[in-house]
């Protein structure tokens, strides 16, 4: 089978293209690009297509990178597709990113060729890695001890729109279909030079597998990750449905896992839900990795209620009681002290605490039971009170007497008890008396000396609400 059949027979079987896409096709002028270009554009009218072309000047290679992006021009002009050729100062970029070469250029082609497709409006955007790339990513995962997703290497398609129409020809056949159609793509010496590890992969340890292992290692290794890669996919979908059962709530700020169902999930699932958790909240995965997922394992096991744990970038876990929470560290402010006195009746917005205070009197009268029946509000006998009452947060050393309870009890242990998070404690009002009496702990319990008994005249009614 011919080269363009085979790349025809790839699209088919990965759905990469739609009649009617817009194409916007990444070209550097070597033979992988070059060759997917012209392939794609012979198929233009098969598959109803608008070509366009993205060229990135690195600015490596001084007049080199120059007579490239020229070339690249050119050669698309020929074709009659519209061409943009960009220039980044990346040797710069490195510098201030403290970045790796190549890390860099992938970065910046990525973000740049991403702006182009949404300007011109690109379904899709093709990239040039072929069978060869395949193996090579495929070696250096298995090097870097990638699990299942790692080991499945280069998707034909990620995200709904970076396609890969090459991934199953071989660099050869590459090479053997520009000498054919006369295509003279242009050449970076620094791909012969083993000096990264994807060159030293291609250039030595691949070519000595194949000489004293096993001639066709690199066609078992594409065969491995699309074995991979199909298998990664189902668990994946399965995954996604955990996750969704498990989840408690996400917003920009913080994300929450039911920890007990966490715990109940084998652990391969396990592992899977905390990396989707981290990539769904962090919007990616780069910069943690599986001794971070073995950090949050140790936290769901054995760590004490209250734990957090550091993660890059930010990110830190916490075990609350009932919940794993993901946030940023600088999303947990100190909440700011506050003291106030409102009179009664009143309805008061305090957005220190982000809570709304609604207070209420009634006449007590002989049926005063059936009056309290509401369970959104903490009824407490106004004759103690007065007219007027102090809201504040929590201080060291705080003690009130539960109603129902015998005795005082620190505030502290009966939060602890409650088992309010950590992090809500500073922002729980604290009923007092002008005098600093507490009477009420936020719509939780009130203080068993202001208890309504048969000889109360009129109640107060307080009702908390969150904003």
């Amino acid at each position: 089978m011919c080269l363009l059949e085979n790349v025809r027979k790839t699209i088919d079987n990965h759905k990469l293209l739609t009649k009617g896409d817009k194409v916007l096709v990444s070209v550097s002028g070597g033979p992988d690009s070059l060759a997917l270009l012209h392939i794609l554009h012979r198929l233009q009218q098969d598959y109803d297509l608008s070509l366009y072309v993205f060229h990135l000047d690195h600015m490596f290679r001084g007049e080199e990178s120059k007579a490239d992006a020229e070339y690249v021009k050119l050669f698309a002009e020929r074709l009659e597709i519209p061409v943009n050729i960009r220039e980044y100062d990346v040797p710069t970029y490195i510098k201030e990113n403290n970045l790796s070469k190549q890390a860099a250029a992938r970065e910046i082609r990525y973000q740049l060729c991403v702006e182009l497709a949404n300007d011109i409006g690109a379904d899709k955007i093709a990239l040039g890695q072929h069978a060869d790339d395949q193996a090579e990513t495929v070696m250096i995962n298995f090097l870097r001890g990638a699990g299942l997703e790692g080991l499945s290497g280069i998707n034909p398609i990620r995200d709904d729109r970076f396609i890969r129409p090459l991934l199953e020809v071989w660099r050869k056949d590459i090479d053997n279909y520009c000498e054919e159609y006369n295509l003279q793509p242009r050449l970076d010496s620094s791909n012969f030079k083993p000096v990264y590890l994807r060159n030293k992969i291609r250039l030595e340890l691949l070519p000595y597998l194949e000489d004293e292992f096993n001639e066709g290692i690199k066609e078992n290794l594409n065969r491995m990750a699309e074995i991979i890669r199909v298998e990664n996919d189902f668990l994946e979908s399965y995954v996604v449905k955990e996750y969704k059962q498990i989840l408690a709530n996400e917003s920009q700020n913080k994300l929450s896992l039911y920890l007990e169902s966490l715990k109940d999930l084998d652990l391969a699932i396990q592992r899977r839900v905390l990396r989707k958790a981290i990539s769904s909240f962090c919007g990616t995965k780069k910069d943690y990795y599986f001794h971070h997922i073995q950090q949050i394992e140790e936290l769901i096991n054995v760590g004490k209620t209250g734990s957090i744990i550091q993660l890059p970038q930010g990110l830190r876990v916490k075990r609350g009681y009932e919940k794993l929470i993901f946030f940023w560290q600088e999303t947990q402010p100190k909440t700011k002290s506050i003291s106030q006195i409102y009179s009664i009746p009143g309805k008061y917005q305090i957005e220190d605490l982000g809570i709304e205070v609604i207070l209420k009197v009634i006449i007590a009268g002989p049926n005063w039971r059936q009056v309290i029946r509401e369970e959104d509000k903490l009824y407490i006998n106004k004759d103690r009170i007065g007219n007027r009452i102090k809201i504040r947060n929590r201080k060291d050393g705080d003690r009130f007497r539960p109603l129902g309870m015998q005795g005082s009890k620190k505030i502290k242990d009966f939060m602890i008890d409650e088992k309010i998070p950590v992090e809500l404690r500073d922002r729980m009002p604290i009923f007092t008396t002008l005098d600093d009496e507490i009477f009420a702990i936020d719509d939780l319990r009130v203080d068993n000396r202001f208890r309504i008994t048969d000889k109360t005249k009129e109640i107060l009614t307080v009702q908390v609400n969150r904003i």
